[in-house]
This record gives structure tokens, sequence and C-alpha cells, in this order.
């Protein structure tokens, strides 16, 4: 979750100029984990809220994963307050892979959040999807969209298309008052980022007080 503040591309994920080696079995691990504990913060503390899960890459296609969800699922009253957010490009390019997922979610009234939208070629085929919820643009239509003209043309019908679907449209990575200023212009539901807080004061504030 680290973000470096550049000074012409704005915040970027540290996974970019970091090297990350993993295996499969530690995603499987650490996905199993942040459900567990997500499960537990639920059951704990009852809310009207929706908790958003951002699951590794390979825990969507993995099988082992969704044999042990489907089991939790099974106890666990609280599924449909969760929200699991996939990239655009995973969702198309695995669409027959996430089959028998989407069925799991289903069951469990779980939904989907598509992530990183960078177009509209695609998006009327979620008209076949009612587990999905909703769409999160990408950081490079989103950034200085104040100022590129193509950015807002093409957010503009991303926005068209979601309508037609009733799906809501949100920003991510809003940095300045501009780009919220125009975002809203274009029709967004919502949008989060720097501009809102800084999340590792936050974080700080979490930790010692």
């Amino acid at each position: 979750m680290l973000r470096v503040r550049h000074s012409k591309h704005g915040l970027i994920a540290a996974r970019y100029f970091i090297d990350q080696t993993y295996s499969r079995q530690d995603t499987l691990i650490l996905d199993k984990g942040v459900l567990i504990q997500v499960k537990k913060l639920l059951l704990a503390e009852p809310s009207q809220l929706t908790v958003s899960v951002n699951l590794c890459s390979d825990s969507w296609i993995n099988k082992k994963f969704w044999s042990w969800f489907s089991v939790q699922i099974n106890d666990f009253k609280l599924s449909s307050k969760l929200q699991f957010e996939i990239s655009e490009v995973e969702f198309f390019n695995h669409h027959e892979a996430l089959k028998d997922v989407f069925i799991i979610m289903k069951k469990g009234g779980s939904r989907i959040m598509i992530d990183n939208v960078k177009c509209s070629e695609n998006l009327m085929k979620l008209a076949d999807h009612q587990e999905v919820c909703g769409l999160k643009l990408s950081y490079e239509l989103v950034h200085l969209v104040d100022e590129k003209t193509q950015n807002q043309n093409q957010i503009k019908t991303i926005i068209s298309i979601s309508n037609t679907l009733n799906l809501p449209v949100f920003a991510v990575g809003v940095e300045t008052q501009k780009e919220l200023l125009m975002l809203t212009k274009l029709g967004v539901a919502g949008a989060q980022g720097f501009y809102f807080s800084e999340p590792l004061e936050e974080l700080t504030q979490a930790v010692f007080h």
C-alpha cells in the first residue's frame, strides 16, 4: 500500500519500482488472514457499512482459496457486507475462469467492484453481472484530469455507459481540488485520494494514539 510522490507522475505504487517476490501459497495465506480478520471485525462490531477487500491477483483464480471461502460463508451471515475489488483487466481476461467465483459470491450475497477502469470498451459486458456494484477509474485517468481533455472525454463515455448499467463510478487517487471539481462536473459518484487525507498520518494516529 506504500505510495511515493513523484514530481511529474504524482503518487506511484511501490510495486512499480520495488521488486516483489511471492508464491501462490504466500498470497493464499495472506488473503485468508485478511478475510478472517474482516470476519472477526464484522461479527464483533455490527454495522451497516460494507467492507471492501482487495485480493491478490492469484487468489481470484485459485480454486483452493474459493473452496475455503465457500466454507467460510456457510456460517458467516454477514458475507453480504463484503465487497471484493478486482482490476478491469483481470476481470475480463479471466472471465471464464471466474464463473465459479461469481456463483459463490451470489450465494453469499457478496459484491464486486471493478477497479482500475481505463476505457469503456468492455463495459457493456457487465450487463450480465448483477454481482458487480460499481466502477473505480484508474489513477491514469484521474491524474491531472482538469488539464487533459482526452481523459475527460474518456471518463464521460465511461460514466454514460455506467449510467445505462445503473453502476456508480468512483475516482481514485484524487490529489487536487481542480481534479475533484472536474470529476464532479463529469458526474463521478464519489472520490478518494491524497486530497482528502494523508493515509500515513492516519496510520500514525491509529498506531500511536
